[in-house]
């Protein structure tokens, strides 16, 4: 029953990761927005700049976690 538990955690731990990559991108381009007074333009690029880390990141993240797991996973009988 507990094979399931390392390969949910590293899962966990990517999903916090894209989200967290997300908010922040967000946030500081609507931070930056505030600052220089051109509402949409920063917040656009915060939500893109955020996604793509996240997208590379979290594929990174994946496949260490895939190599690490591989065939091994809780689903094999």
């Amino acid at each position: 029953m507990t094979r399931w538990v390392a390969p949910a955690a590293y899962l966990l731990g990517i999903g916090w990761y894209i989200a967290i990559c997300i908010l922040l991108g967000v946030f500081a381009g609507h931070w930056i927005d505030d600052t220089t007074g051109l509402k949409p333009t920063f917040t656009l690029i915060g939500i893109v700049l955020g996604l793509l880390v996240a997208v590379v990141g979290g594929a990174r993240m994946v496949l260490r976690v895939t190599k690490r797991f591989g065939n091994d996973g809780p689903w094999k009988e």
